[in-house]
């Protein structure tokens, strides 16, 4: 049960808004879990509705909780949030932010590239592309799919080396390919049957979709990779300047 302890001199919803600050911190109140009403709040800690939501409304604005109407008020999943300001990889992440990552291999083959990675990539529609499938997980809760594909021909070797810590662009990087740049699209998207099914969401859930490519010094595209990243899950950051 929520409690409140009442400190002279302090404003009742900061005390509401810091005491529910606490419980999500500590643990006690669980990503996706739906906060008790606000009639039940008020009841709990000894103050208004008023009040309740007043402090409640604090922690919605900082992106502790969020809001479903008609539902109710739920405890924000934890995001990962990754700097597009520079070309990282999911694990300087994970260490810049603290979470356990995992990466899970889903399918690895050569196939006939499409016309969409064909253009991409600058080649002919249905050359070889190596296409790399996996999850990436913070956690253990599945956050991107991820899917790569490279031109069979740069690097045919990818088919068997070890995937599991890093992308197939920092092999490339490794084998002496110097990577300069990559430009990404991100749009919002709702997930279909198969991404639902992956993310462990309901079909339709909003996702965040990004298509990236990655060139060589030369200018050269050397992947494109195809992101399905969970909506609540998932936040991108980048820094505008004039």
């Amino acid at each position: 049960m929520l409690t409140l302890t009442k400190t002279e001199g302090v404003a009742l919803y900061i005390q509401v808004r810091e005491a529910l600050r606490e419980q999500i911190e500590s643990g006690l109140l669980n990503p996706g879990e739906r906060l008790p009403s606000e009639e039940e709040l008020a009841a709990q800690f000894g103050v208004s509705r008023m009040t309740v939501r007043q402090g409640v409304s604090d922690l919605t604005d900082e992106g502790l909780l969020y809001r479903r109407r008609g539902i109710g008020t739920f405890v924000t999943q934890f995001h990962v949030e990754r700097d597009h300001n520079r070309l990282t990889d999911f694990f300087e992440t994970a260490r810049a932010e603290g979470f356990k990552a995992e990466v899970r291999l889903l399918s690895r083959e050569v196939i006939a590239a499409k016309l969409m990675i064909a253009n991409e990539l600058g080649l002919q529609e249905n050359e070889p592309v190596v296409r790399i499938q996996s999850l990436r997980l913070a956690g253990n809760v599945p956050v991107t799919i991820y899917d790569e594909y490279v031109p069979y021909k740069l690097r045919p070797e990818l088919l068997t080396e070890d995937l599991r810590s890093r992308a197939a662009w920092q092999i490339l990087e490794e084998s002496g390919l110097v990577i300069k740049r990559a430009v990404q699209v991100i749009e919002a998207r709702g997930a279909d049957e198969e991404i639902a099914v992956l993310l462990d969401i309901e079909e339709d859930s909003p996702i965040l979709f990004k298509n990236r490519v990655i060139y060589a010094e030369d200018g050269s595209p050397v992947e494109v990779i195809l992101c399905h990243n969970h909506g609540n899950m998932y936040a991108a950051k980048m820094i505008l300047m004039r």
